[in-house]
């Protein structure tokens, strides 16, 4: 018929409800092959037994609610196995410890740095500060000892990052970690005392001796 437009043998005004109806089930199947939740988000396979602790997220509560010890925790994010994962967050745990002594020795510097600097506390006040942190630290990570492990928390999970890819397995580990406070002030002197002797200029020197001092 004039006027009329025709796919192949079938005129365009029947042809069109099956043309939505192809195109309807075709977007569908499109849209079962994502991921739920879209595409580079993770799905949960497994979990350690019981919620995720209060220590992962609350780790200053759990501090105030157990004053037997001083509690730190680890991390380790997509690890391709738990033996890894388990490895990598006990590391992380230790860095924390270092850290937290440096944070000490900060603290405790900042409270004295008039004492310690003199009348120089300004430019020479961040440039002494950051040697002695960073000296507390590292003298720490290497003394540390007797750290015992007191739980380890894990999930496992996929990700599919993007489509035509295989989904990747993960797992996120975390580790709880507990030093005596007698264990912990033994570490802060024997941090000082060795961040002083690896001291190389006379002002980090001095600020270490008067730190130890305390």
């Amino acid at each position: 018929m004039a006027g009329d437009f025709w796919i192949g043998r079938t005129p365009f005004n029947i042809a069109l409800p099956f043309l939505a109806f192809f195109f309807l089930a075709l977007s569908s199947c499109s849209s079962f092959s994502q991921p739920p939740g879209g595409y580079g988000e993770p799905h949960l396979m497994a979990q350690a037994n019981g919620k995720k602790p209060e220590w992962i997220d609350q780790p200053g509560k759990y501090q105030e609610e157990h004053r037997d010890a001083r509690y730190f925790s680890g991390l380790a994010n997509r690890e391709p196995d738990q033996e890894g994962g388990r490895t990598d967050s006990y590391a992380n745990a230790l860095q924390n410890i270092a850290q937290s002594v440096a944070n000490t020795v900060d603290s405790r510097y900042m409270a004295r740095r008039m004492t310690i600097l003199g009348s120089d506390a300004n430019g020479g006040s961040m440039r002494t500060r950051r040697r002695i942190t960073n000296l507390v630290r590292q003298s720490a990570e290497a003394r540390l000892s007797g750290v015992r492990v007191v739980h380890y928390w894990w999930r496992k999970y996929w990700i599919q990052q993007s489509p035509n890819t295989h989904s990747q397995t993960y797992y996120d580990f975390y580790v709880l970690v507990s030093l005596s406070d007698n264990q912990y002030e033994r570490l802060l002197r024997h941090a000082l005392s060795d961040a002083k002797n690896a001291a190389s200029d006379p002002q980090t020197k001095r600020a270490l001796d008067l730190l130890n001092a305390r």
